[in-house]
């Protein structure tokens, strides 16, 4: 009996079917798909349909009759074509806002908080940004930029173009015309990696040194991008997956409301990553040039098992004047700063599955097992393997 109840339970679900509306072509769009998938899988009757093979083919969204839209929606005219809809939709973008389209979305106000004070800390007191125009994610991580170095958005250095401007050749001339007119040096906050790269291909162009006179900042973390800049990018990284899950989940809670009829408009924030910080922003900007040389050395060195005796000889100064300046200006010890550029550098690492520990530990500069154990818990609170777990949601 009980088994004849859970096949009638069973066969009264309904099959949702799902369309995916994302070209599916960068690293974002990857996690926010897996993220759409794993929860799929969960329901066990959701039908995904999308565009390539990997998908159930979709064609013509206008025209599909299925239940619910998930889309990263990049243009007013695709805004205005899902609002006519009659499905739930969820957009995963945040470019463009439309009544009856719920979101679930990164928060880029925070997003541009934390590059902000990432670049301060490096140092800058001159901040410029690179964005696309009229886009509601960009012109949000614009705000909480300036907000971070207490400006009001128009008294920023800004160079904003349409969406996928950094595409366009014919803007290099605009963009290396702007760049020849910074007053150097500062810290670039570009909207998204694939901007941040264009900026150093025109900073390589014009013969200015990156992170020299700029350090470069983007968002996304798409990693082979970053990786192949030159220098390579800094990047915040996004939780693309979970933005895709929580679009799932959203999406699920609509089907409960009455089909084509006024879905109610829902939005869901997800809190940015962490920095992964590579080449483009491994620099320290400081009145002491002792300082300055000192601290730009470990960022870029730290890893290598560097002792504060090298960090002396090569800022060419005593090591009890390199300690008293440091402290001065830094708040703490050269030490201690090379112990926490290794423990961020590690924290990278640890992101790779395919890392032991031990192995991260050596990477890092930590010399030994135990002693990367002990300063990592004495800085984060936690063990690298439980950090490990909490990162990769295992």
């Amino acid at each position: 009996m009980l088994k004849m109840r859970i096949l009638y339970n069973d066969m009264r679900k309904i099959i949702r079917n799902v369309a995916i509306c994302m070209e599916l072509n960068d690293f974002i769009e990857h996690g926010i798909a897996r993220g759409i998938v794993r929860y799929a899988k969960q329901q066990n009757l959701w039908k995904l349909y999308g565009y390539g093979w990997m998908f159930r083919p979709l064609k013509d969204i206008e025209y599909w009759e299925g239940d619910g839209i998930i889309a990263r929606i990049e243009s007013q005219e695709d805004a205005d074509r899902f609002a006519s809809l009659k499905v739930p939709i969820v957009d995963v973008a945040g470019a463009y806002d439309r009544k009856g389209i719920c979101r679930v979305l990164n928060d880029d106000k925070k997003t541009g908080a934390i590059a902000g004070g990432y670049l301060k800390k490096c140092g800058f007191k001159t901040a410029a940004f690179l964005g696309a125009a009229d886009t509601g994610w960009s012109g949000k991580r614009k705000q909480g930029f300036a907000g971070a170095y207490g400006l009001r958005e128009k008294e920023l250095r800004i160079f904003e173009k349409p969406l996928t401007w950094w595409e366009e050749l014919v803007q290099s001339n605009e963009l290396s015309a702007w760049i020849e007119n910074l007053p150097f040096p500062l810290g670039i906050f570009a909207c998204n990696d694939t901007a941040g790269v264009k900026f150093t291909e025109q900073c390589r162009l014009l013969n200015i040194p990156v992170p020299g006179s700029a350090a470069i900042l983007g968002v996304d973390n798409e990693d082979i991008l970053c990786e192949l800049s030159w220098p390579s990018l800094s990047s915040i990284r996004l939780d693309s997956e979970k933005i895709g899950y929580e679009a799932a989940s959203l999406l699920d809670t609509l089907f409960q409301q009455e089909k084509g009829g006024s879905y109610s408009q829902y939005e869901v924030i997800i809190p940015p990553g962490e920095i992964s910080e590579r080449e483009s922003t491994r620099i320290f900007a400081c009145d002491d040039p002792i300082v300055q040389k000192a601290v730009t050395f470990i960022r870029n060195n730290a890893q290598e098992g560097i002792q504060v005796s090298d960090v002396a000889e090569y800022a060419a100064a005593s090591r009890r004047n390199l300690e008293k300046r440091f402290k001065h200006i830094m708040g703490k010890t050269p030490y201690e700063e090379i112990v926490h550029t290794r423990i961020e550098y590690a924290k990278n690492l640890l992101r790779r599955p395919e890392k032991t520990v031990a192995a991260v530990a050596e990477e890092s500069g930590f010399g030994s097992l135990q002693r990367f154990h002990a300063q990592f818990k004495s800085c984060t609170g936690s063990s690298p393997g439980k950090f490990r777990k909490i990162i990769l949601g295992r």
